[in-house]
């Protein structure tokens, strides 16, 4: 700026001396300088507009920035008194209040386990990228088995913010794994029986698929599924690389125009298995408040003479096993559980 005005002096100062004049009469004709001359004089004027219109935008520049400046010192002088008088909880609020819950536990783990380098796994385990689900209640039930197959149902109560509830199956266990993993909005990843051909498997799910509200006034109602087209699928997931929309079967229910912001919301599903495999079991797939858990497999201990064996790894639950007698075990945890943990029932 300085250089700026300067410069601009320098110019009208210049061309109000007799030098342009001999210039020109020098190079060219006495008369051609006496026209740059004359000609000199309303430029002038034109320059001595712009240095004054510059003057005054100058002047408000500084102005505002002087205002600017004292307003930064105003509030650096409150901060400095604040921070004279605020208590220990006070900035121990504004501390918690301004940290990611990431470096939290992070800090945490640091007091906690010193000697470990790697913090980030515990840490997905307790902030899943999948959105915690609250109050949930599971039930695995063996309604009924024939000629050593196992009729199995699952029931998934809970409460979760409202929005699309979104059900992917496929054929593999690693694909389900790497789904569940690359899109976290996923409610549940299913693994499909590979004897039965996908689209077949894919149309009988679909038909079992069941999904219910419950509002807090008003009658039970049945969320309908609609299944998604495989031309559509990345609009709604990310399939995780080697994945092909062929592989994987989405199906959605639209929840988001519920009346409340937590939605009640009770997930049926039913598959069958062999008898010859031996276990049956439960895991959770996110963080989730758990209130119970219950294992009933009286169809298998009572009608077919099968010992039961169920074995809990819950952490704060006792971790023999357990021997249900009658085929039927209630947990009531009222607890959190992080993904991974859950109860395998073995005979």
């Amino acid at each position: 700026m300085l250089i700026y005005f300067v410069t601009l002096l320098a110019t009208i100062a210049l061309i109000n001396t007799p030098v342009p004049r001999i210039v020109v009469s020098a190079v060219l004709t006495p008369e051609a300088g006496e026209a740059v001359a004359r000609s000199l004089t309303s430029i002038t004027k034109d320059l001595v507009l712009v240095l004054l219109i510059s003057l005054y935008f100058e002047w408000v520049r500084t102005r505002e920035q002087g205002e600017l400046l004292r307003g930064i010192d105003r509030k650096l002088e409150l901060m400095q008194e604040d921070a004279r008088t605020a208590s220990a909880p006070a900035i121990r609020k504004l501390v918690l209040d301004t940290t990611p819950p990431e470096e939290l536990v992070r800090t945490a783990l640091d007091r906690h386990i010193p000697h470990s380098a790697d913090k980030s796994s515990f840490v997905s385990m307790l902030l899943s990228a999948s959105r915690p689900h609250h109050d949930v209640s599971v039930t695995l039930r063996v309604d009924r088995v024939e000629e050593g197959v196992l009729h199995v149902s699952s029931r998934y109560e809970l409460m979760m913010p409202r929005g699309p509830v979104m059900v992917a199956a496929t054929s593999s266990p690693v694909h389900a794994a790497a789904l569940a993993s690359s899109s976290p909005e996923l409610f549940e990843v299913v693994t499909l029986p590979r004897s039965t051909p996908f689209e077949e498997a894919v149309r009988i799910f679909g038909e079992r698929l069941e999904c219910y509200v419950e509002p807090t006034q008003g009658a039970v109602r049945r969320a309908h599924f609609r299944k998604v087209p495989s031309s559509a699928l990345r609009k709604h997931i990310s399939l995780p690389i080697g994945m092909v929309p062929s592989d994987v079967s989405l199906f959605i229910a639209d929840l988001s125009q519920e009346s409340t912001e937590m939605v009640h919301v009770r997930h049926y599903y039913r598959w069958t298995q062999t008898i010859g495999e031996h276990f049956l079991f439960w895991s959770a797939g996110r963080p989730m408040f758990v209130r119970t858990i219950t294992m009933d497999l009286r169809e298998l201990v009572q009608g077919n003479q099968r010992e039961v064996f169920v074995q809990p790894f819950l952490d704060t639950v006792d971790s023999l096993v357990l021997d249900a007698k009658d085929g039927h075990l209630m947990l009531r945890l009222d607890r959190w559980l992080v993904r991974g943990q859950g109860v395998v029932a073995i005979w």
